[in-house]
């Protein structure tokens, strides 16, 4: 039994970390997307709970069959940002599901920056 809950756990890694790669891989190539954050801000976006610092770009929960993700962005100066979002999320979901048997029950941007361009 001990075994077994240590498999699981190594394959919940696994698919987290599968999941987030593919999730940074996509953020990268969406038009208006300057970069994957590492960090959003001192203490986080104003309404997280738990007010910690992120520390990493892209957390995955996994629950059952359903992957929530949440990522943090830079958007290039001059981009709607709600559009730049919006394709980000679709992209995501889409390469998820199709690469996993995990449906994506919600994806969480946290804009954390805007790049202005040289």
């Amino acid at each position: 039994m001990a075994s077994s809950n240590k498999q699981d756990l190594s394959n919940k890694d696994t698919y987290q970390s599968v999941i987030s790669s593919i999730a940074c891989g996509v953020a990268s190539q969406v038009e208006g997307v300057a970069s994957v954050s590492y960090e959003v801000g001192y203490n986080g976006p104003a309404f997280t709970p738990s007010r910690k610092k992120r520390t990493s770009a892209i957390t995955v929960t996994l629950m059952d069959d359903m992957a929530t993700i949440d990522i943090a962005i830079n958007v290039y100066y001059g981009y709607v940002i709600p559009q730049v979002v919006c394709d980000m999320q679709e992209q995501i979901k889409q390469a998820v599901e199709s690469s996993t048997y995990y449906k994506v029950k919600a994806i969480n941007v946290f804009v954390a920056g805007v790049v202005f361009n040289d």
